[in-house]
Order: C-alpha cells, then structure tokens, then sequence
C-alpha cells in the first residue's frame, strides 16, 4: 500500500488512517487520522486523535513524550542518497522530540531551534485533540544537504499514535509493524509515500 500526497491546502487533503493496530495492544485504539502535504517551502502535517482527557505530562522539547498520547510521524525526507530518518514525536501539550537516526541507538537531536522554527500547534476538545506543524525545506536540507523540494518524488516513514505509560498502552500505525516487540525504529517497514 502506498500513500499520495498533493500540493494543495491540508484542509483539502485526504485523511491517511491509523489503523493498523500492532502487537496485539487491542484494548484500547482511538481513531486517529493524519494528513500530509508538500509545497514549495516544505511540508505541512496535521494529526487529529479522538480521545478525550489525553495524558499530557511532558512540557518541554526532546523530553520523553512518547510515554504521553503521542503522534508521530518517522520520515526518510531523501531515502535515495541517505539512510537516516527523522522521528518527529508530539505530545497534546505540542512538546516535541525529533532526532535524525539511523536506528533506535544511533541518533541526534535536532536543534531546539529547528523544532521552535516549526511552529507546533495544538488544540483540544472534549472528545478529540489535534497536532500540526510545518516542516521546512531549509530543516530538511539542514540534515540532508542534496535533498529539493523541486526533485523530490517520494519518500518513506510511517505514522503512529502511541502512549506507553497512558492507562491502556496502544500502538497504531499506517503501515504494519511485524517485529515482535513494540519498536517504531524500524525502516524495514516505512512504507512510500509519493508526491503527486
């Protein structure tokens, strides 16, 4: 299954589902959607989570958030020429962590800069809460020098809702996870999302 996105307004753009539920955490999967789009500055990304009352404990960038209810999106912006992917994690507080790795060890932060420069956005209601962000063609090039908006057809990632110390763990993902423990670090099954 692959995944098309357009260069049109997020408001427009088709919901890619959340439905993969992974590792059999079956007790507890809020309906999650995401949408991506691209233009000539970058990428735009818009989660919307259908749960009421999210845990939310961490405030502060690159702090564990994954232990909240969280969104992510793992991103190879330019799989041709690099093999290292960006993991952009945010919590319902829009606290962020983002890293460029190769694998779940090997990592680096991105600048708190680079994360402030993306302008996290949150929002939430009594039944769902949203998260969105804008991810730059210069942040991209920061961390993937030969990457181009103007030659980029495709990348490759996946997105997840997760939360490993709310009160019913849940994993769920667009593109199924077969490793037999939770481990969202895992290329093999990013699957392709094309620019159309």
């Amino acid at each position: 299954m692959d995944i098309y996105i357009k260069n049109e307004p997020i408001e427009n753009s088709a919901k890619i589902m959340l439905d993969k539920i992974n590792w059999g955490f079956t007790q507890y999967t809020p309906e999650v959607y995401a949408k991506l789009v691209y233009g000539k500055k970058g990428f735009d990304i818009e989660f919307t989570v259908f749960e009421s009352n999210p845990l939310r404990e961490i405030t502060n960038h690159q702090g564990n958030v994954s232990g909240d209810s969280c969104v992510e999106f793992f991103v190879k912006f330019d799989p041709e020429n690099s093999d290292e992917y960006i993991n952009f994690e945010v919590n319902a507080n829009g606290a962020m962590r983002a890293d460029i790795r190769t694998d779940r060890a090997n990592y680096k932060h991105l600048d708190l800069s680079d994360i402030e420069a993306m302008k996290i956005k949150t929002d939430i209601t009594d039944t769902y809460w949203t998260a969105s962000y804008t991810v730059s063609e210069t942040l991209i090039k920061k961390y993937y020098p030969l990457f181009s908006m103007d030659k980029c057809r495709y990348l490759l990632g996946n997105f997840y809702k997760c939360g490993s110390n709310t009160a019913h763990r849940h994993y769920l993902t667009v593109f199924e996870l077969k490793c037999e423990k939770p481990d969202f670090h895992r290329q093999e099954y990013f699957g392709k999302i094309n620019l159309v």
